[in-house]
């Protein structure tokens, strides 16, 4: 029974790449601790990184489409299918770098694509410095795959039953759009933020599964009381998930669209309605990439819902930092 809901989970859903600079002026004290260092400080050295990565680049949310609201719409659907069918090649991950690449040969439209091994290695380059590498060492294997551009960009998946490793997949023609393709690195991190098993119960007993459960189950665990996901699930998705599991939202595309119309100021994007760990990681991304809320809408509430996290204003702050290194190589 539980090879079953692995590969139902496995293959139905989740989501959903130097130039030298001038230093950037910082308080004295950037390298303590959270615990020594005020939150506030934190946060504005944060969203220092976060206008100089704007003034090169444009708002990191303002994408080709003109739309904040298609941010991340597009990233994945009936993804497994995809994936069986357009994935290059696939390397693990050994100590940080790629390794033991293997091709799939099947996919004879980019054979020669598959042999590009520096293309290959740019791309993981711009995942290993956007993510801090203490933040990344469950990621064991990288698959690039095309099945075209503007549809899936990216995912993230478990390697094994227990969920303590996993594969991070990029579309390569995706890449080119380079805002795109940051906020997708950032989406897929905010999985592994959110599902990893030190947020989840793996061993999940699906015997004592009901419609009382007091916390959020994904279709391999259940989450633990005070894990990010299940503190989001309380606090936004607790009054409307019976509703969206009764619409089939997220098998149906004209129930995504009706129920993003039922709720337009709860969601950041389409695609959040999609499922509530999309939600949560849509809510991270636009947490990393702007500042914070004026919380008038359930929306921006779940935007800063991860300021009460001081580890997590951290880390926003880190990846800021990283991706102002990231921006700078062009």
């Amino acid at each position: 029974m539980q090879r079953l809901f692995f590969w139902i989970f496995t293959n139905c859903f989740l989501l959903l790449g130097y130039l030298s600079y001038d230093a950037i002026t910082l308080p004295d004290d950037s390298d303590l601790p959270i615990s020594e260092t005020s939150s506030e400080v934190v946060i504005e050295k944060g969203d220092s990184y976060l206008t100089k990565v704007t003034d090169l680049i444009g708002d990191p949310l303002d994408f080709s489409s003109g739309s904040l609201t298609k941010a991340g719409a597009i990233i994945e659907q009936n993804r497994s299918a995809l994936i069986k069918e357009s994935t290059i090649v696939t390397y693990k991950v050994t100590d940080g770098a790629l390794s033991d690449e293997s091709i799939n040969y099947s996919n004879t439209k980019q054979q020669d694509y598959a042999k590009d091994t520096l293309q290959h290695n740019e791309l993981w380059d711009s995942f290993t410095t956007i993510i801090p590498s203490e933040l990344r060492s469950n990621v064991k294997s990288f698959s690039i795959f095309s099945d075209g551009t503007s549809n899936l960009l990216g995912y993230v998946e478990p390697l094994d039953y227990a969920a303590d490793t996993w594969q991070l997949g990029v579309d390569f023609e995706d890449s080119t759009d380079k805002k795109n393709f940051y906020y997708t690195l950032i989406h897929e991190y905010g999985h592994l933020l959110t599902l990893g098993n030190d947020q989840m119960v793996i061993n999940y007993d699906w015997s004592t599964s009901s419609e009382t459960e007091s916390t959020y189950s994904s279709f391999y665990g259940e989450s633990i009381p005070d894990s990010y996901m299940n503190l989001y699930y309380q606090e936004f998705w607790l009054d409307y998930y019976k509703e969206w599991q009764h619409l089939d939202v997220q098998n149906n595309v004209e129930a995504q669209k009706e129920f993003y119309l039922q709720h337009p100021d709860d969601f950041l994007t389409t695609y959040a309605v999609v499922h509530p760990e999309e939600d949560i990681a849509e809510s991270w991304t636009f947490f990393i990439l702007s500042t914070r809320q004026e919380n008038t809408t359930v929306a921006q509430e779940k935007q800063n819902f991860f300021y009460q996290f001081p580890e997590l204003i951290e880390i926003r702050t880190h990846i800021l930092e990283n991706l102002l290194t990231e921006v700078k190589k062009d």
